[in-house]
């Protein structure tokens, strides 16, 4: 009697009939094919609303909005109303009002009578100390595409191997992606 072990093993060392692709390299190509399709297509995804509705992305730098955002998260956000201030909860990119030139996505914690905003990581323990003028709000988040921004987050925080080791997969997923089915000698 034959058992299962024995004929998947038996089935890699035996050769494939002459033209008929290797089942383990169809494999690997199938896998490898469809990871590289949905990355692509969450590329598109973060970038579709960008292109089309004139939004801002942006990459998540730090554990700050934990668990909502996460580092090497793509967050899109939608320009901000000018006749309305966003409602406490939202997630709102805006300029820093501690570091000038750099930019903060926070939750807004509380709105003041002046329409100022008090904002908080939902990771901190106490919202921020210096409130946002409505004039620097940037965006309201709208969409979260998680992960495809992680080598870019990699790559600003000066973290090269942990970045070296992402593109690495990478290579490796088109490299076997590009694999043919069929093998070239005639002995599989």
């Amino acid at each position: 009697m034959t058992l299962p072990r024995e004929l998947a093993a038996g089935a890699l060392h035996h050769p494939t009939p002459r033209g008929a692709p290797h089942p383990l390299r169809v494999v690997t190509s199938v896998t490898s094919r469809t990871l590289l399709g949905s990355m692509l297509g969450l590329l598109v995804w973060a970038h579709l609303p960008v292109l089309a509705l004139g939004w801002t992305a942006g990459v998540v730098q730090s554990g700050s909005m934990r668990p909502a955002l996460t580092p090497g998260d793509v967050v899109l956000y939608q320009p901000p109303p000018r006749d309305r201030t966003p409602a406490v909860g939202h997630i709102v990119l805006v300029q820093d009002p501690t570091r000038p030139g750099r930019l903060l996505t926070h939750r807004v914690y509380q709105v003041l009578p002046n329409n100022d905003l008090i904002t908080k990581g939902d990771a901190n323990s106490t919202p921020d100390s210096t409130p946002v003028r409505p004039a620097a709000l940037q965006g309201v988040a709208r969409l979260r595409v998680p992960w495809i921004g992680l080598p870019v987050q990699l790559w600003r925080a000066r973290q090269p191997v942990p970045a070296a080791v992402v593109l690495l997969g990478l290579g490796i997923l088109l490299a076997l992606a590009a694999l043919p089915l069929r093998s070239r000698s005639p002995h599989t």
